[in-house]
């Protein structure tokens, strides 16, 4: 997995905030987060812009700031839960070959 440029980062923002990101970009969008200040505070900006609009023009009251960082330890959640029903099924998909194995071997040397 390469790493996201800034300038890679910013043309996310937007589907980030639209929730439109497959999770390997997703992934490499949030670990690019973990290490550089300026787009997260670019995108808390951002955020700020496009959905702090939405909610004035709908009268709610809004905490952005705790929104955002709600949301991204949502995405973090998914992710991680995403990668341990890959590892799940990864050792059920092992089990599985080995017991196949285990059964032709008997079958073999039974006869």
């Amino acid at each position: 997995m390469r790493d996201l440029t800034c300038k890679q980062e910013e043309k996310l923002f937007l589907p980030f905030i639209r929730d439109t990101l497959d999770n390997r970009t997703k992934r490499q969008f949030l670990n690019h987060l973990d290490h550089c200040d300026q787009c997260l505070e670019e995108l808390s900006i951002q955020f700020l812009v496009t959905i702090g609009m939405q909610r004035l023009e709908n009268g709610d009251a809004f905490d952005l700031n705790r929104e955002l960082r709600g949301r991204i330890a949502t995405e973090r959640r998914h992710l991680h839960i995403l990668d341990s029903l890959q590892g799940a099924l990864f050792a059920a998909q092992a089990i599985t070959l080995l017991l196949s194995v285990l059964i032709f071997l008997i079958v073999v040397v039974s006869f």
